[in-house]
């Protein structure tokens, strides 16, 4: 279930986000009514949830990032899973470029309050908030909350504009870690969370039929718009 935190921003509940699909993810999550988050040591930024200072060692003795060892870092990482999100009004040409092959891909196009409305998933604590981009080479301060490191991201990210929903598995010793899974699905409400589809700006008539046929398959009805790209 959604839970504010005191640490994480949520955006303002009309914040449009868009979330770019390859065309067989994009099935998985209609098929399942499930949405995937992997695991943070998966993703492509190897700095993901990594304490974003490169001199830890520097630092004071009652600094509370002196605490956080190497191992405590991995572990963080092994057990945080992530949906990533962009914000914006409209497409964004780039992450059609990076997300999908430009012709069978699709578009989910929703706002905070959708997405937030959308998980029924009660099992785990999920938070949404947005990713804060910053200078790893500049002062750092840290609040004391590790989920922190999960919404900070260095600076050469910044074109994503990203909010992310951010949950955690609980494990109680190093061989349960390990054996941690690389990827969860958490349960949604597909009519709640999707507002307009929008296919990649190559895709043709025929993939609109496609797709429009399986949303129609699973009682969907949403609005399925070529790319304005």
């Amino acid at each position: 279930m959604y839970k504010e935190h005191r640490n994480i921003q949520t955006p303002n509940k009309k914040t449009v986000i868009w979330r770019y699909f390859d065309l067989w993810k994009f099935l998985d999550l209609i098929d399942s009514k499930k949405l995937y988050l992997p695991r943070a040591d998966k993703f492509e930024d190897t700095f993901e949830g990594r304490i974003p200072i490169r001199k830890v060692r520097e630092l004071s003795e009652n600094n509370l990032l002196k605490k956080l060892d190497a191992f405590s870092e991995k572990s963080l990482t092994k057990s945080t899973y992530i949906s990533s999100w962009s914000i914006d009004e409209n497409e964004t040409y780039s992450l059609w470029k990076i997300y999908s092959d430009y012709r069978s891909a699709v578009a989910i196009k929703s706002n905070i309050e959708r997405l937030i409305n959308s998980i029924k998933d009660n099992e785990k604590e999920q938070y949404i908030g947005l990713v804060n981009y910053i200078n790893p080479n500049r002062n750092y301060n840290y609040y004391g909350n590790t989920y922190q490191f999960f919404f900070e991201k260095r600076e050469y990210f910044k074109f994503e504009n990203e909010a992310r929903i951010v949950t955690s598995l609980r494990y109680n010793d190093s061989k349960e870690l390990l054996l941690l899974p690389e990827g969860i699905k958490i349960n949604i409400d597909l009519d709640e969370l999707i507002d307009e589809i929008y296919l990649a700006p190559k895709a043709d008539q025929n993939f609109k039929s496609l797709i429009e046929l399986k949303l129609s398959s699973l009682n969907l009805n949403k609005t399925v718009r070529f790319s304005d790209i």
